[in-house]
């Protein structure tokens, strides 16, 4: 006997998304987007503008949204096999960050294993994670903390990418940011060294002392990537301090 699995039908929502989204498909487009994201799923090939515009219009900021109310399209949305879709999902995800709680850390963590790149990782780890991070403090830094040492990368790069918000609202948490970017300048990945690199920068604008003196303790220990990034938008003699 032969038995088949069947495949739930998307829901209302999802498919008023999915038309709307078909509406603006540009097949050219689609393919420069797959190639520069390195990617296998499929993509409409909208532009940025476009999905931004067609968000508005379908969720417009003047309506309230509930976390419990748009989570199931934002579940169905994620598990799309289009790009453009699960930046969707990131989209509406974003709208209720405020509500996120540490009890729903678990799943952004499955969302971190589940981005396969770091144009969706590095949007939910700045926008959605670091605004947890503002709102619950010590209980998201802590649970965080340990992914630095998790075996998938984009996981390891939302433990650093986390930082970002706090530090460009001046509410660094010292305690728990500098030990992660400590603990991963020994990753041999570039997405690692970049990801240190990029919250230095966003760091040194409110902390520049701070960043000078972190670089010129840990010394041949941050690769050359990490440095250059970190450095860059430092004042002139902490750059040049730093650099010589």
């Amino acid at each position: 006997m032969a038995y088949h699995c069947r495949v739930p039908r998307p829901s209302q929502d999802l498919q008023n998304v999915r038309r709307r989204l078909e509406a603006l498909a540009d097949a050219a487009h689609a393919q420069f987007h797959q190639a520069y994201h390195k990617s296998d799923r499929r993509f409409y090939g909208l532009r940025t503008p476009q999905l931004q515009g067609l968000f508005k219009e379908l969720y417009p900021a003047r309506q309230k949204l509930a976390l419990e109310a748009v989570a199931p399209l934002v579940r169905e949305l994620w598990a799309s096999e289009w790009y453009e879709e699960r930046t969707f999902a990131l989209m509406l995800l974003e709208r209720v960050a405020a509500q996120l709680t540490p009890a729903d850390l678990p799943w952004m963590k499955q969302l971190t294993r589940d981005s396969e790149g770091w144009g969706l990782l590095d949007y939910l780890a700045t926008r959605h994670l670091g605004v947890l991070a503002l709102g619950h403090g010590e209980p998201v830094y802590r649970e965080v903390r340990g992914w630095s040492a998790d075996p998938w990368l984009w996981t390891r790069r939302a433990s650093v990418l986390i930082h970002i918000q706090p530090a460009r609202k001046q509410r660094l948490e010292d305690a728990w940011a500098w030990p992660t970017f400590e603990e991963l300048l020994p990753d041999r990945d570039f997405f690692i060294r970049k990801a240190i690199g990029w919250t230095l920068r966003e760091c040194s604008k409110h902390y520049p002392q701070q960043v000078h003196d972190f670089l010129l303790r840990v010394g041949p220990a941050a690769s050359g990537l990490t440095i250059r990034e970190g450095a860059r938008n430092l004042p002139p003699d902490l750059r040049r301090d730093l650099l010589s």
